[in-house]
């Protein structure tokens, strides 16, 4: 079989993966795959031809111009990394691999920034994948001609990872998809595909490119600092539920699902609007026949409050469709519907909503993105001490995002209570401006000792805060 062959598993999952993708991505992307989600309203337009295939194909570029696309599904996305990314995540790396802090792909990316790209992942597609790897250094070379060489962290989106294999515990096989540029000339260069190959044979692990289903070179194997050949693949998946190779159902699927339904319901609103909601004028012209009526209208029928015709018997009325409400009551349900699957939908201004209403109305929604957020630590770290062993460097790796979505309340009588405690030295200083820091009342970024400088500066040390 050809290098590109994609996994039994591969296909089914995209096909999710990318209604969820289309659906964050919004109208552009909606209304750009046409009939994948909205339907011709004409049955077997395909087979029609000449003048009939036109005018069908006029009446679906007016009836998808006129649907409209709620951005549900991508207000939900943004919110839910907004929660993760509420607070900076937890991050103690050993000092050979601080710099990813600031640079974890090799091109500039913050180990944060990188995070949110593996939380978005997991929100859209369910699954995405992350490759540690070294530059290949020439033969030869010092340790001190190699110390500028740094491991990075390569992202793969599950559009990527096309294929995989397992044999018992060992990943012995994965296929990632990239992208490469052929210069034409100065000025045009061409995006082309090729294929690296993650191998694990005789417990050796090695990397291989194909291009055009061929080898594009030969087989490398990287080593660790200590010059060894790695004994497993350092590639880390990531996924919706856990972090093994099996692709996980997109976070965000049922609430892009019943987004894409809602638009439809939408097109079929506007197209009945446009079609029976305009007043039609209907003209009885009683005993006339046509020839009469056009010598007494020779400019046929206008309608306006200063414009008149002329009949003999008959009768005139204005012709309107009444309301019908079954595509709006089929679209508020669906509302209602992706809001009990946590979706965000656009907030009434002037109200307040508690955290704990939050909470509460978006309970599975939440725990969903607790094991986002954890999938995504669980896999960084495990990604940073393949780094770290690339690296030659000692020590704990610890990164963890935060899991505090949604910043707790403190009224003002539960405020006053905690002063109190702190006041009769029940609690003490630190326990309350850590409090504080939860419920808003602090920046989190303040530490202690900057308080207490700012507070004996501004000469109001009381003792107390």
């Amino acid at each position: 079989m050809p290098v590109d062959t994609p996994h039994s598993a591969y296909i089914a999952h995209e096909k999710k993966a990318q209604r969820v993708r289309d659906a964050v991505a919004g109208t552009d992307a909606i209304k750009g795959a046409r009939t994948a989600y909205l339907p011709h309203p004409v049955a077997g337009y395909e087979r029609l031809a000449g003048e009939l295939l036109q005018e069908a194909d006029d009446r679906y570029a007016a009836y998808l111009q006129r649907a409209s696309w709620l951005g549900v599904t991508g207000r939900t996305h943004e919110g839910m990394l907004g929660g993760v990314f509420r607070k900076a995540p937890t991050a103690e790396l050993p000092s050979s691999i601080d710099y990813m802090l600031e640079d974890a792909d090799g091109s500039g990316m913050a180990l944060e920034q990188f995070a949110k790209l593996c939380v978005s992942a997991l929100e859209q597609s369910g699954r995405a994948g992350v490759l540690v790897d070294y530059p290949e250094a020439e033969d030869g070379l010092t340790r001190e001609q190699t110390r500028g060489l740094r491991a990075t962290l390569r992202y793969y989106d599950s559009q990527s990872i096309i294929n995989w294999r397992r044999e018992g515990e060992a990943l012995t096989l994965v296929v990632l998809r990239e992208t490469y540029e052929d210069e034409v000339d100065e000025f045009e260069r061409n995006q082309e595909t090729q294929y690296r190959v993650l191998r694990l044979e005789d417990g050796v692990y090695t990397q291989q490119v194909y291009r055009d289903n061929k080898p594009a070179g030969d087989k490398v194997t990287p080593r660790d600092a200590a010059g060894n050949a790695w004994r497993e693949i350092p590639f880390q998946f990531l996924g919706a539920k856990n972090n093994d190779e099996i692709p996980d159902k997109p976070l965000l699927l049922d609430i892009a699902d019943l987004n894409i339904a809602h638009y439809r319901n939408s097109a079929d609103l506007e197209e009945g609007a446009f079609l029976c909601g305009q007043p039609m004028l209907h003209v009885d012209i009683g005993d006339l026949d046509s020839n009469q009526w056009q010598e007494l209208n020779p400019n046929g029928v206008q309608v306006g409050s200063r414009r008149g015709i002329q009949t003999k018997g008959g009768s005139i009325a204005m012709v309107q469709a009444e309301e019908r409400n079954l595509p709006l009551s089929l679209m508020e349900q669906k509302e209602k519907q992706m809001l009990a699957l946590g979706a965000r939908l656009i907030e009434q201004r002037g109200q307040n909503e508690t955290a704990e209403a939050v909470r509460a109305r978006s309970g599975a929604e939440n725990a969903s993105l607790s094991s986002v957020a954890t999938n995504v630590s669980n896999g960084i770290e495990n990604a940073l001490r393949w780094a770290l062993s690339f690296m030659g460097g000692t020590g704990n790796v610890i990164y963890q995002l935060n899991q505090q979505f949604y910043a707790e309340d403190a009224d003002p009588q539960e405020v006053a209570a905690r002063i109190q405690e702190l006041d009769r030295g029940l609690i003490a200083k630190k326990d309350y401006r850590d409090w504080r820091r939860r419920t808003g009342g602090i920046d989190p970024e303040r530490t202690d000792e900057e308080i207490d400088a700012d507070v004996a500066t501004g000469g109001t040390d009381l003792g107390v805060i």
